[in-house]
């Protein structure tokens, strides 16, 4: 049993708008830009066979997600950015892998962790207007192992997001 979570890739043009902010405040504990990416399904402990099983057999489409409006803290200790767009995209990972999914998942909240906080800080960041939109083309399966210096991810799998073709689902006669 591994932890490993599906997410969505952040294309250059993004990963340049995030650059943009101010990462030199104190208290804050960056989280490396190549680890960006936006959670859509989280498993805590999980048999990877099957998971990379399911991973590979769903199919999603593409969607348009959005940056902002601010930069915010979830919870008492993530710095974030919000991310809009995504819900429908999430839902239908999340339907896909339930069975395998821990029963008490938290609701899918859509953004980015760009850092962690002592507990009680609040960033100057926080606040900070950001705007940006990307297409999600691709998921990844991402193995991700808790060490010393904080959590390693490894591609398991990645699959292209099958484009919604409206003529299969036709009722022409």
């Amino acid at each position: 049993m591994v932890r490993a979570f599906i997410s969505a890739p952040l294309d250059k043009a993004t990963r340049k708008i995030l650059l943009r902010l101010d990462r030199n405040q104190a208290h804050v504990k960056w989280v490396r830009p190549e680890q960006w990416h936006i959670t859509m399904q989280f498993f805590d402990a999980v048999n990877l066979d099957e998971l990379r099983h399911r991973f590979s057999r769903f199919e999603a489409v593409q969607a348009l997600g959005a940056l902002g409006p601010r930069v915010t803290q979830i919870g008492d200790r993530n710095l974030v950015v919000p991310v809009q767009g995504l819900s429908r995209l999430a839902d239908n990972v999340r339907k896909s892998t339930r069975r395998l999914a821990s029963k008490d998942q938290l609701p899918f909240v859509g953004h980015i962790t760009i850092g962690r906080t002592k507990r009680d800080s609040v960033p100057e960041l926080v606040g900070t207007a950001i705007k940006g939109s990307f297409r999600v083309e691709r998921l990844l399966l991402i193995e991700s192992v808790i060490g010393s210096e904080g959590a390693t991810h490894t591609l398991v799998d990645s699959r292209s997001l099958i484009p919604l073709d409206v003529s299969a689902h036709s009722n022409d006669i």
